[in-house]
């Protein structure tokens, strides 16, 4: 891994405007002033909620979404107002890996041509170039070339998740956003998706913006972990650091939520900290985001908006009393 920031991420807000009939419309922030970089060759893991604009974040990052407010810097270049020709080149060197493979597979299209589509748009290769380089990609992920002649359907979900893998590689990205890509599969296949993963960012330098609900997944394969809440980023850390030391109260939640697969020990358990459920995002919330469901909020807590600082060794937190 590098020491350099592929991506930086400033103050990044996205908000959905929502239109009604005979009511004016409504702002419905998605993400609200985000800050972090993504070093080169990094697996950098987001955790948190459905709802908390994880999905969200990543796809204003690649520009899919159009930024509110805020800067997004690749490689050093602000891409936030880009668009068109002038965005293109950036474009290409970012992809992603969605949660369902199936859904984003055409079920009309073969293998060959659902891997080579991205590389014939984004580039000027010979049909017969094209068809070489998927053999060797679908070889790379494990999978037969004779398989490009298959159709997404006569493939189980692991196999299919290697297809998407495969497409999203066949450009030869740097970045790669990386949507909850293995918890539509069995148990026994997300270890293998995995492990792929891994592989490739070894061999091709790949950055990985991991997003998913398996918190014990995430520790394996991120190097640092950002726990998010209500569309802001509580938590930065190493991901043994966030383990082990966990200081956001939303942190220490998440975690002492993890199923434990011995009946005796989770009788012995605490009871969950994590009180209610999440706030809609159109509820407006003097002070910390965390305050209606947090079991130590204090007074200052009502009053007084946390901000992101380093606690030491780079682990930050959003917290007044941490």
């Amino acid at each position: 891994m590098s020491d350099t920031a592929l991506i930086t991420v400033t103050d990044l807000v996205k908000e959905f405007i929502i239109r009604r009939s005979f009511h004016p419309p409504v702002r419905l922030p998605a993400v609200n002033g985000v800050s972090f970089s993504l070093m080169k060759g990094e697996t950098f893991g987001l955790v948190g909620e459905s709802g908390c604009g994880k999905s969200t974040l990543g796809r204003t990052i690649l520009r899919i979404y159009q930024p509110s407010s805020g800067t997004i810097r690749f490689s050093g270049v602000d891409i936030t107002g880009l668009s068109g020709t002038s965005l293109a080149p950036y474009r290409r060197r970012m992809h992603m890996i969605f949660q369902d493979p199936y859904a984003s597979l055409n079920p009309t299209m073969q293998v060959r041509d659902i891997i080579a589509e991205p590389l014939l748009l984004k580039s000027r290769l010979s049909r017969e170039d094209c068809d070489q380089q998927v053999r060797d990609m679908l070889l790379q992920v494990g999978m037969s070339a004779d398989d490009r002649y298959k159709y997404p359907h006569e493939f189980s979900g692991g196999q299919q998740q290697r297809i998407s893998i495969a497409r999203s590689l066949i450009v030869r990205p740097d970045f790669i956003l990386c949507d909850e890509p293995i918890s539509a599969l069995d148990l026994s296949i997300q270890a293998q998706v995995v492990n792929l993963l891994e592989d490739l960012q070894q061999e091709f330098g790949l950055t990985y913006l991991f997003i998913a609900h398996d918190l014990s997944m995430v520790r394996h394969i991120s190097r640092r972990i950002a726990v998010m809440y209500r569309g802001e980023i509580v938590e930065i850390a190493a991901a043994g650091e966030i383990y082990e030391n966990p200081l956001h109260p939303y942190t220490q939640a998440l975690l002492q939520a993890i199923p434990i697969p011995d009946p005796r020990r989770a009788r012995e358990t605490l009871p969950p900290l994590l009180e209610g459920e999440l706030p809609s995002p159109h509820t407006e919330q003097q002070g910390c985001a965390f305050l209606s469901r947090c079991s130590q909020s204090r007074a200052a807590c009502k009053t007084q908006e946390p901000t992101l600082h380093d606690t030491g060794g780079g682990h930050q937190v959003a917290c007044l009393f941490s």
